[in-house]
């Protein structure tokens, strides 16, 4: 290679080559670099005056549109294209086991959002149709159709008569049956949602909580009052222990329910049923229907009682700032992460283009991630921790991925935004024209 006494003609001429080389691949379409870097190497003695190294110069800026300067700074470090070294190997293996790892996490995650929305819906549409009011009057209807069907059945009615009162009185338990059972269904998947789901979305997330927040005691030791956290730690983890031995067959009998408690408390509960005033007169109302609750409990009709129902308003806005985090925070930030490695595994599919270095990789990756969690406040200001965020889906996590896939945009709008920003305190101060 012809060196020259000026380093700055010499630094041209190695770059010049080093492209000229990487356009054997059939990046340029002509060959003016080739002539220009002839014309340079012909010379004695060049200095950067001269015609033909300000011409080697020009070529080279032209150049710089098709062969950007990353590429030049990989060619500098003796990166070739297409190369298939084993450097180059684990490092793209590397990136699809991350990208495929992080595929899994956000599908996850995903899957375990959706499902804490449509339960915080279905609360929601519950909450607002007056279930509370809904449920009080199916238990008073099947109560009164009882006390029917059975002073009918004691004054020996026709047989027409106790068929119409048997049907009324299957009809109205069949509906608060199915009241009772969509209430505490939904129950039990809201607390099962946030106290396992939500807090331990991932596969051994809740044994390894367990295994390090739990503290070691024995069986039957009694509770330490003195730290209320770490006693609900390790209920929790004790509770979870057991439930696992009972879904697994360890133990066959069923837990002790509250109506199974009142029913055993309370003796024969239906001595009141079988009085009916002759005036139709109710001396204590309250205490008919506790009672009409208590035997409804006791039969296997319903499951919960009237008055527990206003845990439902609780339970919903709870579930909201459970949401709250995987909507503003986790889900935007991860999938616009998402967005920055699938830039770079495309990078990876063309084999002109050298692999970026895991320094670039990490930065952009977690510049993607800073885009998605500043577009979701962007798309929703209005909404904080424990606010409504069932209104935020998939458009939102559609647009972090594109955001964090380009980052070109989201800077290109944050400059208009702050070309905006500018424009408007400029104003500040200056005389209103009438």
């Amino acid at each position: 290679m012809t060196t020259f006494h000026d380093p700055l003609v010499s630094g041209l001429l190695a770059d010049a080559k080093l492209v000229a080389g990487y356009g054997r691949y059939g990046v340029f379409k002509d060959s003016a670099l080739f002539a220009a870097i002839g014309d340079a190497e012909k010379l004695s003695d060049a200095s950067a005056s001269q015609p033909e190294v300000v011409k080697l110069q020009t070529v080279l800026n032209d150049c710089s549109n098709t062969v950007p300067f990353s590429t030049l700074a990989a060619l500098r470090t003796g990166w070739s294209p297409g190369d298939t070294s084993r450097r180059t190997a684990l490092a793209t293996y590397f990136l699809i086991a991350l990208s495929v790892t992080m595929m899994i996490v956000i599908g996850k995650l995903t899957y375990v959002y959706n499902r804490g929305v449509s339960i915080n819906a279905e609360m929601q549409e519950i909450d607002n149709n007056d279930f509370s009011i809904r449920f009080g009057q199916s238990i008073r209807q099947v109560w009164a159709t009882k006390k029917q069907l059975s002073s009918a059945a004691a004054q020996q009615a026709s047989a027409t008569d106790l068929t119409l009162l048997k049907d009324a009185y299957y009809n109205s338990v069949d509906s608060l049956h199915s009241l009772d059972q969509r209430f505490s269904s939904l129950l039990v998947r809201a607390q099962g949602f946030m106290t396992q789901e939500a807090p331990f979305p991932l596969w051994g997330m809740q044994w390894a909580y367990c295994k390090l927040s739990a503290s070691p005691g024995k069986a039957g030791a009694p509770l330490d009052f003195s730290n209320l956290r770490q006693m609900a730690i390790d209920q929790f983890c004790s509770q979870q222990v057991a439930l696992a031995q009972q879904q697994s067959g360890a133990e066959n009998s069923q837990p002790l329910k509250q109506s199974d408690f009142d029913c055993r408390n309370n003796g024969n509960t239906q001595g009141g049923m079988q009085v009916v005033s002759s005036t139709g007169m109710v001396e204590d109302v309250n205490a008919d229907f506790d009672e009409a609750t208590r035997d409804l409990q006791c039969e296997g009709v319903i499951t919960i009682t009237p008055n527990s129902i206003s845990t439902l308003t609780l339970q919903a806005k709870t579930l909201s700032e459970v949401l709250s985090p995987y909507a503003l925070w986790i889900l935007p930030a991860l999938y616009g992460a998402l967005g920055g490695i699938m830039f770079h595994m495309r990078m990876i599919l063309n084999p002109l283009l050298p692999n970026p270095p895991l320094s670039r990789l990490i930065h952009r990756i977690a510049l993607g991630g800073l885009a998605g969690m500043i577009l979701a406040w962007f798309m929703a200001p209005g909404t904080k921790l424990g606010g409504e965020v069932t209104g935020i889906g998939f458009s939102l996590f559609t647009f972090a991925f594109l955001f964090g896939f380009s980052l070109d945009i989201f800077f290109a709008i944050l400059d208009q935004f702050v070309s905006m920003s500018v424009a408007g305190i400029k104003k500040f101060g200056s005389p209103t024209v009438a």
